[in-house]
């Protein structure tokens, strides 16, 4: 069991830098605030006690948050917060953005995001941040939400069904958007997802141009963009039967929807 007991001048440094800096702190800002009364080597030291008693919580390399004694040692902050400071060029989307907005009842403890660059998949207090790179292209569709007074970068609603699409080409994936869009069809909007699906790769607009024709959802906009490509694409490496308006070779399962 973690040490509940901190000395009144250790106390006195935590409430300072949460007074200063807020709950998020750098190893530097501790240094800086711990110089008055000991040495580097000495913060350094600290530190690491702080982090085993739960008093700070290592968030990644050089970036901690600042533990009350109701919270000590767990993140009380939102996950969606704590992926973008993991990885500042970085949005939370796929499942985890859907239920943040309403779509996506189950609860996961991985957060995947979208990210410019490549970062290694992190598991803080039992939840896994993982980071799908992406082209500067694609990077797009998400909104800066505050949660308890702090940033969050989370897609839209409809960026994370096309992301879901776009990224992980699979049998469920697909019919998870199928599902979403039945269910939520009403709630989206249609002219940012149109607009969205365009910006990305010719075979997730034929996708969802398939999936729009199965829910008859119209589907002209998407098809004049195809046009300029007529080529053969796939759903998914195994995808069989051949759909001729879209060129798209699908998943013989998708053929439930029809009946």
């Amino acid at each position: 069991m973690k040490n509940t007991i901190i000395s009144g001048k250790n106390s006195e440094l935590l409430e300072n830098l949460i007074i200063k800096y807020g709950q998020i702190v750098t190893a530097q800002q501790i240094y800086s605030e711990a110089g008055a009364f000991m040495n580097h080597k000495q913060t350094q030291y600290l530190i690491t006690i702080l982090t085993k008693q739960g008093w700070l919580v290592r968030i990644k390399k050089g970036l901690y948050a600042v533990s009350d004694l109701s919270t000590r040692g767990f993140l009380s902050l939102s996950s969606y917060v704590v992926a973008n400071l993991l990885v500042k060029d970085s949005y939370v989307s796929f499942e985890s953005a859907l239920h943040h907005h309403g779509m996506f009842d189950q609860l996961t403890n991985k957060i995947i995001s979208v990210s410019l660059k490549m970062y290694k998949t992190v598991r803080l207090q039992d939840i896994e941040y993982s980071f799908v790179k992406t082209k500067t292209d694609y990077y797009f569709g998400w909104l800066e939400v505050d949660i308890d007074n702090k940033i969050a970068r989370i897609a839209t609603a409809e960026k994370a069904l096309v992301d879901m699409v776009n990224f992980h080409r699979s049998t469920y994936a697909v019919d998870l958007v199928i599902e979403k869009l039945r269910e939520h069809k009403n709630d989206l909007d249609f002219v940012r997802l149109n607009e969205s699906i365009g910006k990305l790769s010719m075979t997730t607009v034929k996708i969802f141009g398939f999936i729009f024709d199965l829910l008859n959802i119209d589907s002209g906009q998407l098809l004049i963009i195809t046009k300029k490509n007529r080529g053969a694409h796939r759903m998914t490496v195994n995808a069989e039967i051949f759909n001729s308006k879209w060129r798209l070779y699908y998943d013989v399962y998708f053929d439930k929807y029809k009946l």
